[in-house]
């Protein structure tokens, strides 16, 4: 089994003896920070996990945290996951049977080593039941499509022709900031910049040149670098980074 790993400082110590584990179990251990046991903030180190998952690039992802209260809730903001955090065997084995949970959170503050390697075991070897926990899952996933109207949407008649107008909506952009690349999307299209960290002073944004950009950089985003970038540094603005053109 693939499985993703990431955590905070505070559960970096047991996320090392987790990929031990899982190791010596056969699994393949996809780790995405943090890497030591200094402070960071633990959205950057969770969110590539579910994606990883929610994208099927890896099976299961686990996150942990001091109490995995943040870590569930970072995690359960990606369509496609059902993070669940346990605290022992019992409530393991129901994410699995019931609820088809495919990422597990763990609050290292709150259990021990033993019993969160016991979980993770327990949780990994567990089967869904399906049923009519099939149907309640299946309630879920509908509940993360985009509904067809909403209250901010409302549809004018103009003479014979119907022109749906809808008030300002969420932004047609996401940015999403890792520990070792930002990456810039807009629907199903993607693009990413290398970051180089560091734990001393700003780390650095690797940024093709105006000329490096229109060969490097995918033909849908060539013509708009400046308006991009604007948008990468506004989301960008609270790291300690410089950015740098290469």
């Amino acid at each position: 089994m693939r499985v993703a790993i990431g955590s905070d400082h505070a559960g970096f110590h047991y996320k090392e003896k987790i990929k031990d584990l899982l190791r010596g179990l056969g699994h393949q251990v996809h780790d995405f920070g943090t890497h030591s046991d200094k402070a960071v903030d633990y959205p950057l180190y969770i969110r590539p996990v579910a994606e990883a998952v929610a994208k099927k690039e890896v099976d299961r992802g686990i996150v942990l945290g001091g109490s995995g209260n943040g870590e569930t809730i970072v995690a359960n903001k990606i369509r496609g996951i059902r993070c669940s955090l346990c605290w022992n065997a019992e409530t393991a084995r129901l994410a699995r049977e019931h609820n088809d949970a495919n990422v597990l959170s763990l609050g290292t503050r709150m259990i021990s080593e033993e019993a969160a390697l016991e979980i993770v075991k327990i949780w990994l070897g567990t089967p869904f039941k399906g049923g009519r926990h099939l149907r309640r899952v299946k309630q879920i996933e509908r509940m993360e499509s985009p509904l067809a109207e909403s209250k901010d949407q409302r549809v004018a008649s103009i003479g014979e022709a119907q022109v749906s107008e809808v008030k300002k909506g969420p932004k047609p952009y996401d940015v999403l900031v890792s520990f070792r690349y930002i990456k810039y999307y807009e629907g199903d299209k993607a693009f990413e910049l290398k970051v180089d960290p560091s734990m001393k002073g700003p780390s650095i944004i690797h940024v093709p040149s105006p000329e490096r950009w229109s060969t490097e950089i995918p033909r849908w985003a060539q013509a708009r670098r400046e308006e991009i970038l604007e948008r990468m540094r506004q989301e960008c603005s609270h790291l300690d980074a410089e950015w740098r053109e290469y």
